[in-house]
């Protein structure tokens, strides 16, 4: 449990010598200590789902998004199908198409199998104590240590790593955002929940747990602004100026 920024830096300042590739360290804050880490096709009740169906489903709301955007995405199935084999396992094992458009729907709300991730200790905090003026929970922040080698085939769970270089959005660069898919190959990919990969793993994924004090949130975002980490700096729009506004005037005697 830590209560101030600094407690929390020297927390883990102690973890990195611990981590093989404490460069690759990835954070990840949560607002109530309760709550796992799950993809939000978890939270729509969608334990596990099979790439193909997934990808051909999304593949035809490009047609109802493209027209309320700048950017437009391609589509990509035919009349034959994706044109991705999801069924061979050589096809998947290394990279899945359309980062940018899974990121992109996962940054708008729709349910993918992205999990957010940032390269930001300090961004993480923010997401931590983001509830502060309503909160009655603790917050935690997640320390994601990838393996040193890794393991593949069929029925091994595992995490796919999607890193920074996608083009998704003014938030995606704000928040240092990186992203992991739970993911298996059966007879063909699926989509797993988060948890099925700690719980099977084979490869040394190592997850580490941080409480945030409930009290200390308040005092932890007045800090977090004065290094102009905020609601406007992470999510760049409109709304979250005019919050950001109401969060300096509640934070002035935090």
């Amino acid at each position: 449990m830590i209560s101030d920024i600094n407690d929390y830096v020297a927390r883990i300042q102690k973890v990195k010598p611990d981590a093989g590739r404490s460069d690759g360290i990835l954070y990840r804050g949560q607002s109530d200590s309760k709550w796992e880490i799950k993809t939000s096709l978890e939270r729509y009740g969608k334990d596990r789902v099979g790439c193909n169906g997934y990808y051909r489903q999304i593949d035809a709301y490009k047609t109802l998004i493209n027209p309320l955007i700048d950017r437009k995405f391609e589509r990509k199935a035919t009349r034959t199908g994706y044109p991705f084999d999801f069924n061979q396992y050589e096809e998947g094992s290394w990279e899945l198409p359309e980062m940018e458009y899974l990121a992109y729907l996962r940054h708008h709300g729709f349910p993918t199998p992205l999990v957010d991730w940032s390269r930001s200790l300090y961004v993480a905090l923010f997401f931590a104590c983001e509830d502060f003026n309503r909160t009655k929970t603790d917050g935690k922040v997640f320390l994601y240590i990838p393996p040193e080698i890794r393991s593949g085939g069929n029925n091994v769970p595992d995490y796919r790593h999607i890193g920074r270089y996608v083009e998704v959005g003014k938030r995606h660069l704000a928040q240092q955002s990186e992203y992991l898919i739970p993911i298996v190959y059966t007879s063909e990919w699926e989509f797993i929940p988060f948890k099925e990969v700690a719980d099977k793993d084979v490869n040394n994924h190592k997850v580490i747990e941080i409480k945030v004090n409930k009290s200390s949130k308040a005092k932890i975002m007045k800090d977090l602004n004065d290094m102009n980490i905020n609601r406007y700096t992470m999510y760049m729009d409109q709304d979250s100026l005019i919050k950001s506004l109401a969060d300096e005037w509640a934070l002035r005697d935090a």
